[in-house]
């Protein structure tokens, strides 16, 4: 058998929960050694502290005590609920489990145990669980057609993080995450690398403390997340909308950065400009954030929280999703816009248009939309371009050539991205002049643009993406005690801009000796809980140089230029 993915939980008390992946040369039969029951019992014991735990229990009540019991029920995907003796817990059904939860309507008839599987890296270190969850993943889920790990793939609980998943007939919620439309956007300041070099970044940075909080009235939430041209809204509630305008947690960020090196030639007089290109020397700001709770509470009801993570397209579920799915991207985007128009009201004070940015929750609820309006277009303006990196999206199969467009019989096909960049704009399906390639606060973010040719099949072998960052090379939990230990005594100088050093690459190097020399400033860090900052710590990440390299190898995208970090980076 092919290894199996499952969740093993506590009959008692069932919110406790863990994954597990079976080996696929594990036995069925109980009373060899290993076999599937001694393993989940063993990950009941370890990760979920039942001792004494013996039994194995469906959903249903049906206990697993013999070798034809695990063989008709262990599918992907099943929870398996571990008892330390007492009785089930829960309604009982005479008759065994249903097809659903065996994995049968849920999908396990409909998996691919040939489906391709593209791994981007070369030079760059990959995980190999990354790459065990990637290849389970692929030819277990159901309707599954293509897989990418991408050059930052990097482990995830169960699923992998930098990866693309192509499917037809099927949608795999999972796949996408919690954080629905996460994704990146950079827009342009007027500032000069003059105003925010050296000393200045340290007062740029302490005028931006306090950005997090609460924006505004819902009712001016809501105006902000109105649809431009239908009488809808992207609004998702007040419980959710309360958290709109702020970066959140985990590896999200906005920082200010200054462009050092660009093949786009800025024009002179009597050329038109763009603002969807970075000339050498702008100062631009790098949004990175998402739905924040909202796509969290959407995965879990969309996956019975956890116990179901595929969808038939023909499921009104499934339909009910992607309604779902797109409302919370276009939450996430507007989320970026508003969190810009709350730097630039900082940075740009003069401007009245980004009053309306200043952190007010004392308004009077009939503020003019008019003002809302004109910001939200302002913002518009200023925006280079803006991705997503978690999300879903409905295209056509196999991609074509440029020169031959006509496709023999295309498939419509749905593409999962979990940390992962699209190469085209999903609304006009024109491919990206430009998108962000981050490495880490310590490295500049590199400035790609996609590429298809024969090398890649046209954006196939890529499935029409590309890496979304340096990935992790180091697990929080481990990057945050490597830091604590590297840098006893010193951990708080990481937030300081003049603490580190830098090569001719804009590559800050952290030798935890001295203070190291003040590059242009170095990098100003914002950020009121300091646990985040070691779980981000620069060593934490892989080289995005060397991620750039293999997707150039590739043929999926060449490099046009960086930016560097220099200025505040508040997350």
């Amino acid at each position: 058998m092919p290894a199996i993915r499952v969740t093993v939980a506590s009959n008692s008390r069932q919110s406790r929960k863990t994954p597990l992946l079976i080996p696929a040369s594990t036995s069925f039969d109980p009373s060899s050694s290993p076999s599937c029951y001694s393993l989940v019992i063993k990950v009941a014991q370890s990760k979920l502290r039942l001792k004494k735990a013996t039994r194995v229990f469906v959903h249903g009540g049906w206990e697993l005590r013999e070798q034809k019991d695990w063989e008709v029920v262990l599918k992907d995907d099943i929870l398996l609920l571990v008892s330390t003796g007492e009785e089930y817990v829960g309604s009982r059904k005479e008759d065994g489990p249903s097809d659903c939860e065996l994995g049968g309507k849920n999908g396990a008839s409909d998996s691919n145990p040939t489906c391709p599987v593209e791994l981007l890296a070369e030079k760059t270190f990959v995980d190999s669980l990354s790459v065990t969850q990637l290849e389970t993943t692929a030819r277990t889920l159901p309707g599954m057609l293509h897989a990418v790990g991408q050059p930052d793939l990097h482990p995830g609980t169960k699923f992998p993080i930098g990866s693309v998943f192509v499917s037809q007939g099927w949608i795999h919620p999972p796949l996408i995450g919690g954080d629905i439309g996460c994704g990146m956007a950079w827009y342009k300041t007027t500032l000069s690398r003059s105003q925010v070099e050296g000393d200045k970044g340290r007062r740029v940075a302490e005028r931006l403390r306090g950005l997090e909080g609460a924006w505004r009235t819902q009712k001016v939430r809501g105006t902000w997340l109105e649809m431009e041209e239908e009488r809808q809204s992207y609004s998702a509630g007040e419980e959710w909308d309360a958290a709109l305008g702020t970066v959140g947690a985990g590896n999200h960020f906005a920082e200010l950065q200054v462009v050092e090196e660009s093949a786009m030639t800025k024009p002179t007089c009597g050329m038109i400009s763009t603002q969807h290109e970075l000339y050498e020397n702008e100062v631009v700001l790098l949004v990175h954030s998402g739905s924040r709770g909202y796509g969290s509470h959407l995965l879990k009801k969309f996956t019975k929280d956890g116990d179901r993570n595929s969808l038939h397209e023909d499921e009104p579920m499934a339909k009910e999703y992607l309604k779902a799915h797109d409302r919370a991207c276009g939450w996430a985007s507007r989320n970026r816009d508003l969190i810009a128009l709350r730097f630039l009201a900082c940075l740009e004070p003069g401007e009245a248009t980004w009053g309306l940015g200043i952190n007010n929750t004392n308004v009077r609820d009939n503020t003019e939309i008019y003002p809302i309006h004109a910001a939200r277009q302002a913002i518009q303006s200023r925006k280079v371009v803006d991705i997503y990196h978690n999300n879903v999206e409905i295209t056509t199969w196999p991609p074509s050539s440029p020169s031959n467009p006509q496709v023999p019989n295309p498939q419509e096909v749905y593409i999962h991205r979990k940390g992962a960049a699209p190469t085209y704009n999903p609304q006009t399906n024109i491919a990206l002049s430009i998108l962000p390639l981050p490495g880490s606060r310590a490295t500049p973010t590199l400035i790609l643009q996609p590429t298809f040719t024969t090398t890649n099949s046209f954006g196939l072998i890529n499935a029409l993406s590309l890496a979304h960052g340096a990935g992790r090379a180091l697990s929080r939990a481990k990057a945050a005690t490597y830091v604590a230990q590297k840098y006893d005594g010193k951990a708080d100088d990481l937030l300081r801009g003049d603490f580190v050093k830098a090569d001719k690459r804009g590559n800050k190097q952290y030798d935890g000796q001295g203070l190291g020399r003040d590059v242009n400033g170095g990098c100003w860090i914002v950020c009121e809980e300091k646990q985040l900052v070691w779980e981000e710590a620069p060593e934490a990440y892989k080289d995005v140089w060397d991620v750039a390299k293999d997707l150039a190898a590739k043929g999926c995208a060449q490099r046009l230029g960086w930016v560097c970090v220099l200025q505040p980076n508040t997350s």
